[in-house]
């Protein structure tokens, strides 16, 4: 079975549906990651963006499509300097690192506004 690829990526899912819909009109299937997360999360946490997928061996192709159609190829290698802070934030809580970028992000956000409930009540305890 085949592994779903990274072919571009968008900070807002209504920037992927041109390319998503060039590449369904050649006929290959692709898969919008974070679409929801990207709209519910985009004025607060950039989590990537949304990332369009393809199956790894039609990756090749899709990329041909892309650029025959006026987009840029992303390198191999890349990745936003913010998604390397938060992931590596999460690199460094042995349980969190083994979970998706979405899951560590907003696990962090509970510990977050947890932390600040306690201090809030806390607070509150030596008025």
């Amino acid at each position: 079975m085949d592994k779903m690829v990274e072919i571009a990526r968008f900070q807002y899912p209504m920037e992927a549906q041109p390319l998503m819909a060039l590449l369904k009109s050649e006929g290959i299937d692709c898969y919008l990651r974070n679409e929801y997360s990207s709209q519910i999360m985009a004025g607060y946490v950039d989590i990537g963006g949304a990332r369009i997928e393809v199956l790894e061996n039609e990756a090749q192709r899709a990329l041909e499509i892309m650029k025959d159609g006026g987009y840029e190829i992303p390198d191999e290698n890349e990745e936003g300097k913010e998604i390397r802070a938060v992931s590596g934030l999460g690199n460094k809580i042995p349980w969190l690192k083994k979970l998706p970028l979405e899951k560590q992000i907003i696990i962090i956000l509970g510990i977050v506004a947890i932390m600040l409930g306690l201090l809030l009540f806390a607070s509150s305890l030596f008025e």
